[in-house]
C-alpha cells in the first residue's frame, strides 16, 4: 500500500470511534480531552466574523463545528480530509446541528488542495501534520491563504534527544516490538509517521523556509520526559497579520 492508502485504511477503521480514541490518547499524553484540546486550539486563533477558514485533516468535523459561532452567519468553514469515512461521520454531526449552511466538507489531500490561490483568511490544522509531507503541505497552505492570512497548527513535537543515535536505535526496537504485538493499519500509519515528528527548532525552520513570518510556537508539558508533547504554532502568510492592522 502507498502512504495515503495506509492512512485511508487506518482512519476508515478508526472513524466510528475517532473521538473516543482521541480522548484516550490526548488524555494519556497531555492530560486533556479532545474537546478541550480543540477549544484551546480555537482560542489560540484570531478568527473574526465573516472569515473563510480551512480546517486541514478535519476528521469528524469537530473543529469546524467549534468555529461556527466565531465566523458568524457571513463566514464559512471548510473541512478537508483524505478519508471519506471520517467525512461521513462529520456530515452526520453537522446534520444534527443548525450549522450546515456554514460548513462544507471536502475529500482531498492536504498536500494537493482543490482550491484557488489566496481564498482563505485562516488555515488551521489539529494533529494531522505527521501524516503528510510537511514542506508540501505548508506550501499548499501558504498558496491558499490570503496575504496576511493566519496559520494555526497543533502538532506533536519531540524532545531534542529523539535525534540522538542511541534513541533512534531504541525507538526502532520499541516500534518493531509494538508492530509485532499490535497489528493493524493504524499502527502502521503511526509508525510510518514517526520520522515526521519535529522539535521546536525544526518546526521554526521549516515554517520560515516555507515563507511564513511572525512565527510563534508554544509547547505543552508532556506527562513523561520521553513522551511527545503538543506544539501550538501561529504564523502569517507574508505581509502583516490581520490582527496587527
Amino acid at each position: 500500500m502507498t502512504g495515503n492508502d495506509t492512512i485511508i485504511k487506518a482512519f476508515t477503521e478508526l472513524a466510528p470511534r475517532y473521538e473516543e480514541t482521541m480522548d484516550r490518547e490526548l488524555g494519556e499524553f497531555l492530560g486533556l480531552g479532545y474537546q478541550e484540546f480543540v477549544d484551546r486550539l480555537v482560542e489560540a486563533s484570531s478568527i473574526e466574523k465573516g472569515d473563510v477558514v480551512l480546517d486541514v485533516a478535519t476528521g469528524t468535523a469537530l473543529i469546524p463545528l467549534t468555529l461556527v459561532d466565531r465566523v458568524g452567519a457571513r463566514g464559512r468553514v471548510i473541512g478537508l480530509d483524505i478519508t471519506p469515512a471520517m467525512l461521513k461521520h462529520g456530515r452526520k454531526r453537522i446534520g444534527a446541528t443548525r450549522s450546515s449552511s456554514c460548513i462544507s466538507l471536502v475529500c482531498a489531500s492536504g498536500m494537493a488542495m482543490p482550491f484557488v490561490k489566496g481564498v482563505f483568511d485562516m488555515v488551521i490544522c489539529g494533529f494531522g501534520t505527521h501524516h503528510m509531507d510537511v514542506p508540501q503541505m505548508l506550501s499548499e497552505m501558504k498558496r491558499v491563504l490570503k496575504t496576511g492570512g493566519d496559520l494555526v497548527v497543533a502538532a506533536a513535537g519531540v524532545p531534542a534527544f529523539w535525534r540522538s543515535f542511541l534513541w533512534i536505535v531504541l525507538l526502532k526496537f520499541l516500534l518493531i516490538g509494538y508492530g509485532l504485538t499490535k497489528k493493524g493499519a493504524r499502527v502502521q500509519a503511526e509508525v510510518e509517521a514517526i520520522p515526521n515528528f519535529r522539535t521546536v527548532d525544526e518546526w521554526h525552520t521549516i515554517l520560515s523556509d516555507s515563507g511564513f513570518a511572525k512565527i510563534e510556537i508554544s509547547k505543552s508539558q508532556s506527562r513523561r520526559p520521553w513522551y511527545p508533547y503538543a506544539l501550538t504554532m501561529r504564523a502569517v502568510s507574508g505581509g502583516d497579520s490581520r490582527a496587527g492592522r
